[in-house]
């Protein structure tokens, strides 16, 4: 387990897939909808929906565990604020939209044609607030690198292969880079 909480510092950076693809797919199976008739696929869109916003809840609360936990650079704490704006836009947005889907469905026994074209243009608006939070999310990881480099690492020089050396070997520990700093009778 020690080497997974290496590997995978907080869980939003594998949570957060999960409500794009649900919420995209839903909204793309909403469109199919709108050309063949049927309450089947409008059922298994809505079950998606609720899937795609119970994970965006999910996504939003582990983001905001993980922006207390990362390191984060100075420049980059504007960009927290707007993306975490943003995706609390989304979870409120999202909620609402599956919330008055339900209700429609529940009480009007199904989507009509415009109810079915309502919720694809509903769909497409949270889409489009979505990659928008998306878009704030990667320029964090790839251009500030949050979330990407352990600031905490033991490990801060390695050693230039010029001969073959076992891997254990490469690395040298931060006890070890203090001693050959201060070299022997320093």
């Amino acid at each position: 387990m020690h080497d997974f909480a290496d590997w995978l510092p907080n869980p939003h950076a594998v949570v957060i897939h999960l409500p794009l693809g649900l919420l995209v797919t839903a909204v793309c199976i909403d469109l199919v909808a709108l050309l063949r008739r049927s309450s089947a696929i409008v059922e298994f869109s809505s079950v998606l929906h609720i899937l795609g916003t119970m994970t965006l809840i999910l996504a939003y609360l582990t983001g905001r565990t993980a922006a207390s936990e990362v390191y984060t650079p100075g420049l980059a704490h504007a960009l927290v604020a707007q993306h975490w704006d943003f995706a609390l836009g989304c979870v409120w947005y999202f909620s609402l939209a599956t919330l008055c889907r339900l209700a429609l469905q529940l009480w009007a026994k199904g989507f009509t044609r415009l109810g079915t074209m309502v919720s694809s243009i509903v769909g497409l608006a949270g889409l489009t607030l979505l990659a928008v939070t998306a878009e704030f999310g990667g320029r964090l990881v790839y251009e500030h690198g949050v979330g990407v480099a352990a600031p905490n690492s033991k490990v801060l020089y390695t050693v230039p292969l010029q001969k073959e050396i076992p891997p254990a070997a490469a690395l040298i520990s931060t006890s070890e880079v203090d001693a050959i700093e201060s070299g022997p009778g320093r």
